[in-house]
């Protein structure tokens, strides 16, 4: 495995140790600082090909990385296998070139439910940076109702001024690299034949999938 990139470490020392959700968003319930994100010896890939970005971890700190069955984690393997990407472990995962980031890095107390407001303060604290210390060469965002505004958002920010569309890839320039976005449904609850066709569609470009469906 690939050694982890320095910004990549300090990023995360500022995450674990951020408790910016309990003065900026007093009326949420927010578990700050987040419980662990990555079990030792899970890096992101250099470079990474693909960066999916989910919506938040579970209260319980039993998600993508730390629970093979984790429904996110289940929905992507899935969607990736029919692709002919197939993923047995979080490290064939990364083997591949993926990686996964949240939105949010913390869970919202006694619910399972997202809160778009952390999402959106989070990704501008932390995912902004996180994408751009990363550099993929694709990013996926795997929600409409959370993941999509964010990216939104961040194309925003990073000066794309064209409309963005749910499902359609979108081209973004950060830091002089052009990255291909696009923003699909999460990998499950019937949509993931919607899923596929985007995901499909991000990685045609990069010989990783067949353009045809």
């Amino acid at each position: 495995m690939t050694s982890m990139k320095p910004c990549w470490t300090q990023l995360q020392v500022d995450v674990k140790g951020c408790t910016r959700c309990t003065a900026d968003l007093p009326d949420v319930g927010v578990e700050c600082p987040p419980s662990i994100l990555y079990p030792d010896g899970i890096e992101p890939p250099d470079p990474v090909r693909v960066l999916f970005v989910g919506v938040a971890p579970l209260e319980t700190g039993r998600y993508f990385y730390t629970d093979p069955s984790d429904r996110l984690r289940r929905g992507l393997f899935d969607i990736l296998k029919k692709l002919d990407r197939p993923c047995c472990s979080i490290d064939g995962f990364i083997a591949h070139g993926f990686f996964l980031v949240h939105t949010a890095k913390c869970a919202i107390r006694g619910t399972t439910k997202p809160n778009l407001s952390v999402s959106k303060f989070c990704a501008s604290a932390h995912l902004q940076r996180e994408v751009e210390c990363l550099a993929p060469q694709r990013l996926c965002f795997l929600s409409k109702n959370i993941g999509f505004p964010v990216c939104t958002d961040l194309l925003s920010h990073w000066g794309h001024s064209g409309c963005v569309e749910f499902g359609e890839v979108t081209t973004v320039v950060v830091d002089d690299r052009r990255v291909q976005v696009v923003a699909t449904a999460w990998p499950g609850r019937g949509h993931e034949a919607l899923t596929k066709a985007h995901v499909r569609s991000l990685l045609c470009g990069l010989g990783l999938a067949t353009c045809q469906s």
